[in-house]
């Protein structure tokens, strides 16, 4: 195995020119262990971008949130501006694994891995997260409900990387709800993300939820959504959550479970925050 560390975008875009099927290590909490669970894994050459300072920290401007790729869920977690500005983040972060793997895991990371029990993926999509990519043939932006495509899948080239995340600033508040097996170091067997405002008639100004391991990807809620904005019933309308997700049978839930268990959470929490 060959194995690099660089300290700029330059010297890692370099590495591209002369190296195919790059293996990026950031935090390390996904590839490692993947690598050591399956040793046939082809991981020929190690890209370390640990080192490249422009990829780390949060930086907030009058209408936006910028997220460097490498900043750590710890520093999210630790970061007043992530828990004024997105308090569904800021929840999700409480609930990421353990001590030692926030501290080594990134954002990028957890978004990169694509797997659809991400905790960070469902704040993410109700606050519209931006993913900013850059590689040989230049930069751009990309929703992030469009840049993951599938389980373990995104829209990245092989000579390409997640530099940044932007997040728009907005005055909508939002919560994020996980089921696990266990309190800590859990996967979600359901997760969720809520994103709101209710106006001065009490009256829904906006409404997103976005929900994780009940699809190949994390889904927007819509058809559920548009049917509480039209007036709908709570009661009435949390069956219609059964035709957007697609939930499977693994070994830490059922699909059945799965969708009963987040039908039965939406409505509870819905009506707490909403009541006519």
């Amino acid at each position: 195995m060959k194995y690099f560390a660089p300290k700029s975008l330059e010297e890692l875009k370099d590495l591209f020119l002369s190296n195919h099927d790059l293996n990026i290590l950031a935090g390390g909490t996904d590839v490692l262990p993947r690598w050591q669970d399956n040793p046939s894994l082809k991981l020929d050459v190690l890209v370390d971008i640990k080192k490249i300072p422009e990829l780390i920290g949060i930086k907030e401007s009058e209408t936006d949130i910028k997220i460097g790729a490498l900043t750590t869920v710890q520093d999210l977690k630790k970061s007043d501006i992530i828990k004024k500005h997105f308090s569904s983040i800021y929840e999700a972060t409480c609930q990421f694994a353990g001590v030692q793997i926030r501290h080594r895991a990134t954002i990028a990371g957890n978004i990169c891995n694509a797997s659809p029990a991400g905790d960070l993926l469902p704040g993410l999509y109700v606050h519209n997260a931006v993913i900013q990519i850059s590689g040989l043939k230049g930069e751009r932006v990309v929703p992030i409900h469009q840049f993951i495509t599938g389980v373990g899948k995104t829209i990245l080239e092989s000579d390409e990387i997640v530099v940044g995340i932007v997040i728009p600033k907005s005055s909508i508040k939002s919560l994020f709800y996980k089921l696990g097996l266990r309190q800590s170091m859990a996967i979600s067997v359901v997760n969720f993300a809520i994103a709101y405002e209710i106006d001065e008639n009490n009256n829904w100004k906006s409404l997103q939820i976005a929900a994780g391991s009940v699809a190949p990807t994390v889904i927007y809620l819509k058809t559920f959504t548009d049917a509480l904005f039209s007036g709908s019933d709570v009661d009435e309308s949390i069956q219609l959550v059964d035709d957007e997700i697609s939930p499977i049978d693994d070994i830490r839930a059922t699909a059945s479970y799965r969708s009963k268990v987040i039908k039965n959470v939406l409505m509870h929490i819905i009506k707490e925050i909403y009541v006519r």
